[in-house]
């Protein structure tokens, strides 16, 4: 007789699906540690770029914000003058956020400024600052365009007139200009 014929096949069942359970469970905890393993991924090193003095050094989208070789780490090189000179200058503006103010521009339109306070900011390097009741999808072409950039200088004007009365350089500062890409694209193409 053979073994098979002995056992019962209410036991084969149960073992045969104990086996593929166990099976199945190994596979999955295997792909989990094999899936958890970091990954190294190329690092770059974004050699900054010499702006003028007299441009305020805001922050945009593949900006050129000096960073550490990839020997060192890569990341943010808060060795740079660039970034010590803003990380200087927001934390003297630390006891006055949050910072809003409405204003009505020339143009008659009312904008609103916040500045969030510091420990909303996305880091210490740059300070991020929103700028409400503009229209943020209008082209160079549309009508309005004018009117909004104006209004967006106005509200830029007066945060750093804020900044300076505070005892800071907005010169040294690096800003974020919203929350959202496009914002901060537009906003760099309406200081333009």
């Amino acid at each position: 007789m053979s073994i098979f014929q002995n056992i019962n096949k209410k036991t084969l069942v149960i073992v045969i699906s104990v086996f593929a359970l166990f099976l199945l469970s190994s596979i999955f905890v295997m792909y989990r540690i094999k899936s958890s393993k970091p990954t190294t991924l190329p690092q770059v090193a974004i050699t900054p770029i010499q702006q003028q003095v007299e441009i305020n050094p805001s922050y945009k989208k593949n900006a050129f914000i000096p960073t550490y070789t990839p020997e060192k780490g890569s990341g943010v090189n808060l060795e740079a003058p660039l970034v010590t000179d803003s990380i200087r200058e927001i934390q003297k503006l630390y006891p006055f956020l949050p910072y809003e103010k409405t204003l009505i521009t020339p143009q008659n339109q009312e904008v609103a400024i916040v500045v969030p306070d510091f420990t909303s900011q996305p880091n210490r390097w740059t300070l991020q600052v929103d700028v409400f009741g503009l229209d943020y999808h209008l082209n160079k072409g549309d009508s309005e365009y004018a009117t909004n950039k104006n209004a967006f200088v106005s509200a830029a004007s007066s945060l750093n007139s804020w900044i300076k009365e505070k005892g800071a350089d907005p010169k040294k500062i690096m800003i974020i200009w919203g929350d959202k890409e496009y914002i901060q694209n537009k906003s760099q193409e309406l200081l333009e």
